[in-house]
């Protein structure tokens, strides 16, 4: 048992702590302008290995030289079909994202009534067809609108500095506004079916702030409308901050993705902004705070989804922006960062120019970004690119021909054979290198039932031949 603890460790840190890297990169032009300003906003999972992503483009051809598009991919980034609208959702938005109901159906935020100030959400098929448009009295803002689905059937949207509630009809039940400085950038239903709002702007304020437009700003609100909290925080004379994105733990607290150009751990940030992830309790009091750098280099604000790790640390996608020279042109690359539960960096890697707009976890433990090309002629943007970024099969050469599985993926059940002229035994690993298997096989074929496991990624470790192999359940 000892010698197995020793041969189990070195895997156990290899898998934890080996950055990913790209497995494959597109770039995306359908008869537009490349390099102009196009920007993927928003990715979402539709199916195991399909999702669904928003892009936001810049055209001529179009009013108000703009137009937004759906695309479905594969996890291979092959596209499957693309849709383009030039009356769809809200003009100037540069964060937009989509939901999907229990109806297996989409809904988008749009500007598509008689009465061009209203607020209209389109219903939309799997493969991007407009089903249905309802116009709501809402008045819509520019730059962040957020839509998600909730656990009764119905829908989330903001909108500026109003919350508003759609049940399973797409009803309103309710409208729930704040000071009309303030704006919302994300939106999440926590646990206790109640509502968490995140964006910029005071708590509690009634007049007008001076020249400042907030900070670090996030409201609660219960299942009925009614404003249950609103808090701020922020970093010592800064000019630029808010909170990007929201994530609740498993154990009730929420994790926040705040962008600031102020003072934090080291000082002054001068001219560039971090991505300053804040954790509090279900109350909204702050526990601790965390700043996304790496020898010394700024993580720049990030509009990136949070996703957690099984292991309780998370994954970020932020973007570094080499601005501590302004005399220079700004410089964009992709960047996702693996923190550790104690606030540790485990991996942070950086990729080829651009800027991470959302981020999804795929059913094999990798991650796709979306996001946008640089272009130095457009600020921080040009034409719309999605990567996958993650882990290659792990194997071991040498014994490549003694140890196998299949079928991969499978469901049910898997065959690992086993060459060696002795038993071993296999152990099998999800991706937070938890042990979930472990089991004597003999030599040629074992079956090893897989059916009560979730979907997703796994590796199937032989210890004593020193064998790791990559496989999928689903």
């Amino acid at each position: 048992m000892k010698k197995l603890l020793l041969l189990f460790f070195p895997f156990l840190l290899f898998s934890q702590t080996t950055p990913p890297t790209i497995l494959w990169e597109r770039i995306y032009e359908n008869n537009y302008t490349p390099n102009r300003g196009n920007v993927f906003s928003s990715i979402l999972k539709a199916s195991s290995n399909e999702y669904i992503l928003i892009a936001n483009i810049n055209e001529t051809n179009f009013p108000d030289d703009e137009y937004n598009s759906i695309l479905k991919i594969n996890s291979n980034g092959d596209l499957i079909w693309l849709q383009n609208y030039n009356i769809f959702f809200y003009q100037n938005s540069l964060i937009q994202t989509i939901a999907k109901c229990t109806d297996n159906l989409y809904y988008v935020l749009a500007k598509n009534c008689e009465d061009n100030q209203q607020t209209s959400i389109q219903q939309l098929d799997d493969e991007g067809n407009l089903l249905a448009n309802w116009c709501y009295p809402i008045q819509g803002g520019s730059g962040f609108n957020s839509i998600i689905d909730t656990n009764d059937g119905g829908l989330l949207i903001s909108s500026q500095n109003i919350v508003t509630k759609l049940n399973a009809q797409k009803e309103i039940q309710w409208s729930t506004g704040v000071h009309y400085e303030n704006i919302f950038t994300s939106l999440l239903e926590t646990s206790d079916g109640h509502f968490l709002a995140v964006g910029v702007g005071y708590a509690n304020r009634d007049e007008l702030e001076e020249s400042q437009t907030g900070l670090c700003y996030y409201v609660k609100i219960d299942s009925n409308g009614n404003i249950l909290w609103e808090k701020n925080f922020g970093a010592p004379n800064a000019t630029l901050e808010g909170v990007s994105t929201v994530k609740e733990m498993t154990n009730g607290n929420f994790l926040l993705n705040c962008y600031t150009d102020g003072d934090l751990q080291n000082g002054n940030i001068g001219n560039c902004t971090n991505a300053w992830m804040v954790t509090t309790d279900s109350s909204g009091n702050i526990i601790n705070s965390f700043t996304l750098t790496s020898n010394g280099t700024p993580a720049a604000m990030s509009f990136s989804k949070i996703i957690l790790e099984p292991d309780g640390g998370y994954v970020v996608g932020t973007w570094i922006s080499h601005c501590s020279t302004p005399s220079g042109p700004p410089i964009y690359a992709f960047r996702l960062i693996k923190v550790n539960s104690n606030n540790t960096i485990a991996w942070d890697v950086s990729f080829t120019d651009g800027i991470i707009y959302d981020i999804e976890r795929t059913a094999e433990g990798d991650y796709i970004a979306v996001g946008t090309d640089y272009n130095p002629s457009v600020f921080g943007s040009g034409s719309l690119k999605a990567m996958k970024i993650g882990w290659e099969p792990l194997s071991t050469p040498s014994f490549e021909n003694s140890v196998s599985i299949y079928p991969n993926p499978a469901q049910d059940f898997i065959m690992v054979k086993n060459n060696f002229t002795e038993n071993q035994a296999v152990v099998i690993y999800n991706v937070a290198g938890q042990t979930i298997i472990k089991q004597e096989i003999n030599q040629n074929e074992n079956s090893l039932d897989v059916s009560q496991l979730a979907n997703g990624i796994y590796f199937v470790h032989l210890p004593e031949s020193n064998t790791t192999l990559k496989w999928i359940k689903g």
